[in-house]
């Protein structure tokens, strides 16, 4: 029977690089880690359809996503969450962002086509009407280099990734909140999976809010 790790923050540099330690057979691949805020309820958003009105106020959340960053060889984000959540270019990690549509902010736009002048790199992957397969993603980014992955979002991207089976973890923050309303839940309605999935292997009680990791697969 695997065994859940439990423990309370706030947790300094050192220890969170300790907690969010990749599985040690797992050091040297590739892993594959989705970082998601939600409620009570499941919502992955505030009333105002913004991931940050949710988060507001949790040091742990804020904590847990640099150090995410921090781990990262690449962040992969869905357009609608750009467009939403105002993205740029980040300032110390490649960014990867996924489109059905390829209608990307032209901030994006220009970073990755002018490659390393606006900062690390921006990868564009345009579906052409279609979602962007996961496979091609990991694809991308392993010829690049980027093992460390981080998913962060948003739903509907959590969502594909998935169904495809291609999401190592899940490290989501759950806020003592309820939010309700018809905004984004944390996976969308219209993803199918195998049945229950996930085995948590790590719960942090920090101010009020639980972190936890889920392994996936």
């Amino acid at each position: 029977m695997s065994t859940c790790r439990t423990g309370t923050g706030p947790l300094t540099a050192a220890e969170l690089e300790d907690w969010y330690a990749v599985p040690l057979g797992r050091a040297d691949g590739t892993w594959v880690r989705a970082g998601l805020v939600t409620s009570l309820d499941g919502r992955a958003a505030g009333p105002d359809g913004l991931s940050g009105s949710l988060n507001r106020g949790s040091a742990g959340d804020h904590a847990v996503f640099d150090h995410l960053r921090r781990w990262a060889d690449v962040v992969v984000v869905g357009a609608g969450t750009v467009r939403d959540e105002g993205y740029g270019p980040l300032p110390a990690v490649p960014l990867v962002v996924v489109s059905r549509s390829g209608d990307v902010p032209a901030r994006l736009r220009r970073a990755a086509e002018s490659g390393t002048r606006d900062g690390p790199a921006v990868v564009v992957l345009d579906g052409h009407g279609e979602d962007v397969d996961p496979g091609r993603v990991l694809t991308e980014v392993a010829s690049r280099g980027w093992r460390r992955v981080l998913l962060e979002g948003g739903p509907q991207l959590l969502g594909t990734w998935l169904e495809a089976d291609a999401v190592d973890e899940l490290c989501a923050t759950v806020r003592p909140v309820l939010v309700g309303g018809d905004g984004p839940l944390l996976v969308p309605r219209s993803t199918s999976l195998r049945g229950p999935v996930g085995s948590t292997t790590h719960l942090l009680a920090w101010e009020g809010d639980v972190l936890v990791r889920t392994r996936l697969r």
